[in-house]
């Protein structure tokens, strides 16, 4: 009898260990603490390298690189915050819980609201695997002691909407992986889908280009990667969009600058799309195959302000002064491409640019 009860005891001891074993593992996974930070690195990577941080992710400072940017416009000035694991300057004193909160609900750990520069509307709906992993990921990032100044705004921060719940999984495979790593963990939409007046994204043009606001009042432009040949990147075979995204030479040779060529090459240990895998970068490059076609140049507000403008407005009547007629619609065309072309890439087309764009034209 004795022995019996002994058993018994032994028996529910081992019931109630492995309990608080599965509720200790269950409360990790919830608070976001059973992350991989090896997987997490790769997420990191997948979502462009986190560049508005600066190269040591220790947010802005008034010195300029390595460290992050400053984002000014009517709403005031936000700076890139410290996201390395200094404790007092950066968010190695936040939890895991916060860290998450501030990713994909836009909520630091004050519980106050971000400003929506930073996409937790996009990253809202990163899976709980994936957000778990980067936050490990983050916690390996070494302390850099850089007090980021206030924001700046002219008004109070937008309200978060309601938002559904944050998926559970990733997609595995496929063209909805192709979908999540480009529109969730890679925001391409933040430089390539242009805005509505009041700063929310146009999915009506999703992809036909965007206008980025960057430091000291200047402006580039997120190219048209929409299916449309003439204005997009309908006449790139997925291969062309797999070799851009994981080495930044496109069909032409010309390799990417800018705001992509950083998202490409990497800052912080040189993490970015070009750790993509295969598998990945091929399902990113079949899901932009499907994107509708939209028509359309992106083109940045004039660098010279109005008398920018008047000279543009002023490129018909010194076209039909030179050729003996008024522009024709691929005139025109070619016109607007030119100014994209300038605008993306800091000079005009070359010869051989432009016969690489006739080509592809079929003019």
């Amino acid at each position: 009898m004795h022995i019996r009860r002994l058993t018994l005891l032994a028996g529910v001891i081992i019931m109630l260990v492995a309990l608080a074993i599965l509720l200790g593992t269950a409360a990790s996974a919830a608070s976001g603490g059973a992350g991989d930070p090896v997987k997490g690195q790769y997420i990191f990577a997948a979502a462009g390298g986190c560049g508005c941080h600066g190269v040591n992710l220790a947010g802005y400072n008034p010195s300029g690189p390595p460290f992050g940017e400053i984002f000014t416009g009517p709403f005031g000035s936000v700076p890139a915050s410290n996201i390395t694991s200094d404790k007092d300057t950066g968010v190695g004193n936040w939890t895991d819980a916060q860290l998450m909160d501030a990713i994909r609900n836009g909520v630091d750990d004050g519980g106050h609201t971000l400003f929506p520069i930073m996409p937790y509307m996009t990253l809202h709906f990163m899976s709980d695997a994936d957000v778990a992993d980067l936050v490990a990921f983050l916690r390996t990032v070494p302390a850099v002691s850089n007090k980021v100044p206030e924001r700046q705004l002219n008004g109070s921060a937008p309200t978060v909407p309601p938002l559904p719940p944050s998926p559970a999984t990733a997609p595995a495979s496929g063209l909805a992986r192709g979908k999540y790593l480009a529109t969730v963990v890679g925001d391409c939409n933040a430089c390539h889908t242009p805005q509505t007046p009041q700063g929310a994204p146009d999915m009506s043009k999703m992809l036909a280009g965007g206008v980025v606001a960057r430091e000291g009042g200047t402006f580039e432009v997120g190219p048209n990667i929409t299916t449309d040949g003439p204005t997009g990147i309908g006449y790139w075979t997925g291969q062309d969009i797999v070799t851009y995204l994981k080495q930044g030479i496109g069909p032409n040779g010309r390799t990417a600058d800018g705001l992509m060529g950083e998202a490409v090459a990497g800052g912080f240990r040189r993490l970015g799309f070009n750790q993509l895998t295969d598998q990945d970068a091929v399902a990113i490059a079949a899901w932009l195959k499907t994107v509708p076609a939209v028509r359309n140049v992106p083109k940045a507000p004039p660098a010279g302000g109005p008398s920018a403008a008047g000279a543009d407005s002023a490129w018909a009547p010194q076209f039909q002064a030179l050729h003996g007629r008024p522009p024709a619609a691929q005139d025109i065309a070619d016109r607007e491409w030119s100014l994209a072309f300038a605008a993306a890439h800091g000079q005009p087309p070359s010869p051989a640019d432009w016969m690489a764009h006739w080509q592809q034209t079929g003019q």
